[in-house]
């Protein structure tokens, strides 16, 4: 739930000082707990009998590094323009292992009266990041995390002319 102080809103709920939103939540999904697990396997493994659903690398492979539930840079929808007053609302979510790093490549935004290309997240917290992007083009937009990048989460946004 985003709240706005009375008086900063339209009308239609979305803050006066603002051209565009976004919502980014960073988390992890664990596959492995999922109820669908071992119709999965027997649905899309080659070879069914040959995985062991205990076995470590295949636990890995089943958690979901993620923005807003997409990975390795699938998430659509992260489109503004040039000179645009821009508002990420950023949330992340896990354990106590879930360290998240938002970086924005090719532009700079304000969180906390700083400027910066990067925040940190821990687990259930929230930050608000105001951008107006001076530089058009596709940029990389993930978790600073080294794990966290290699494992998928990540995603492009693009500021247009």
């Amino acid at each position: 739930i985003i709240i706005g102080s009375k008086g900063r809103l339209n009308a239609d709920g979305t803050p006066k000082d603002v051209d565009r939103e976004f919502v980014t939540m960073f988390t992890v999904f664990d596959e492995n707990v999922s109820h669908y697990l071992q119709e999965n396997i027997d649905s899309y493994a080659g070879d069914p009998g040959s995985v062991d659903p205990e076995d470590e690398e295949f636990i890995e492979s089943n958690l979901m590094h993620s923005i807003n539930g997409f990975v390795f840079g699938n998430l659509p929808g992260l489109e503004m323009k040039l000179g645009e007053r821009v508002r990420w609302y950023e949330l992340g979510m896990g354990t106590e292992v879930d360290l998240h790093t938002p970086h924005w490549h090719g532009n700079t935004g304000t969180w906390a009266g700083m400027r910066t290309d990067v925040t940190e997240l821990l687990p259930a917290s929230m930050k608000v990041f105001d951008m107006t992007p001076d530089a058009d083009g596709t940029w990389l937009f993930h978790c600073h995390v080294n794990d966290h990048i290699s494992a998928g989460m990540l995603a492009l946004y693009k500021v247009n002319p």
